[in-house]
């Protein structure tokens, strides 16, 4: 391939991060190498990751458990962002060649010497990660100039990777997954492909702290619970979705009713299939949700939303009782009813409601409300 070919492969697999390892076996041949990846040695070691180019896969997971303070590794350590540096420069390769990181992972490999260009996201708070090229020993006679073609490459290499990083950066962050849970209007949690909870908004801690129709279920083998409820149609509705993350259905069941054991109105529950990420090797805090499982509590929110409404119109606690049922469509007899008043206080209450928001009627009050959020981090 042409520089230009090179060049646009790289673009490419910036908004496609799935073509990022046969984009690196082109710029290993492009180069003159025989092999390379893009790494990130995470100080922990927990969320490290490589994506190979025409390597040894058998190989990747033995590096990375048992290899990643290798001599180069640690002389990389010392180079800026978007140098090139020459491996057979920084260390005594002769030593190096008697160890078992050579035996194990070089020689299976015809890897002589290897070319680093540090990622500046990847190469900070104590881990190293960038692009890294490997030489057989015929090819390290010309080590020089596959530096020069590597160090041509290396500013759209650099935007690439940055741009492929922030592709996927919502899910890599969990506070960030965390905050926008808890802006939904109504309970939410994150479930894994076992169906396990990953993380959930204080909203659906309430609900499950309640017990009263949905509760966790904790595993002896497991450190995440599950849901546990007498729903059929809702463990149905969260394997659908799991499948349908994983690729294995496409029909997906609509909402689904949760009694309540208190005689409480029933929940509503809505599942959501929460496909992988197109590259998982990016997202190195990956937190495996594949489904999002959104309960309503149709009451709690409508309290939620009276008293928002309360706020903004400096309504009395009376008439915000009494517009939790006005905005869920209960009549004057019933909402009499159900606080037990009278039908004339009620009515009284409604007009002043009516009277207060500009409304005209029950029915567009109920629109109203509707349209008002409850408070985040509130169902």
């Amino acid at each position: 391939m042409e520089h230009a070919d090179i060049v646009d492969a790289i673009y490419r697999a910036s908004v496609n991060i799935q073509l990022w390892s046969s984009t690196l076996c082109a710029v290993v041949d492009y180069v003159g190498a025989t092999a390379g990846n893009i790494v990130y040695q995470a100080p922990d070691g927990k969320s490290s990751f490589l994506i190979p180019g025409r390597m040894r896969e058998d190989l990747n997971d033995l590096y990375l458990q048992h290899y990643a303070g290798n001599p180069y590794a640690k002389a990389f350590e010392k180079v800026q962002p978007d140098q090139v540096a020459i491996g057979n420069e920084l260390i005594d390769d002769a030593a190096v060649r008697r160890t078992a990181y050579y035996a194990d992972i070089c020689a299976p490999q015809n890897i002589y010497n290897q070319l680093f260009v540090p990622h500046a996201s990847l190469h900070e708070r104590g881990g190293i990660g960038g692009v890294a090229l490997f030489l057989s020993k015929a090819q390290d006679a010309e080590n020089t100039q596959a530096a020069r073609k590597l160090l041509q490459l290396t500013p759209h290499l650099s935007r690439s990777i940055e741009l492929s990083l922030h592709v996927g950066s919502i899910r890599r962050e969990a506070s960030l997954l965390q905050r926008l849970l808890e802006a939904l209007p109504d309970a939410a949690m994150l479930l894994d492909s076992q169906g396990e909870i990953v993380l959930l908004n204080s909203a659906a801690e309430d609900i499950l702290r309640r017990g009263d129709g949905l509760s966790i279920n904790r595993h002896e083998r497991s450190a995440l619970p599950s849901i546990s409820s007498s729903s059929k149609a809702l463990a149905h509705a969260i394997r659908q979705a799991i499948e349908i993350a994983s690729g294995t259905a496409t029909q997906l069941q609509g909402a689904v009713q949760i009694l309540r054991p208190s005689g409480q109105p029933p929940y509503l529950a809505q599942v959501t299939p929460l496909p992988p990420n197109s590259f998982v090797a990016w997202d190195s805090a990956d937190s495996g949700a594949r489904v999002l499982l959104q309960i309503v509590d149709a009451e709690s929110r409508a309290t939620g939303q009276a008293e928002q409404l309360r706020n903004i119109f400096s309504l009395t606690a009376a008439e915000t009782k009494v517009a939790v049922f006005v905005g869920c469509g209960f009549s004057v007899p019933e909402t009499a009813r159900m606080l037990a008043l009278s039908p004339n206080t009620v009515k009284t209450h409604t007009a002043r409601l009516l009277s207060k928001t500009g409304v005209r009627s029950q029915a567009a009050f109920a629109r109203l409300m509707a349209s008002v959020p409850a408070w985040p981090g509130q169902p």
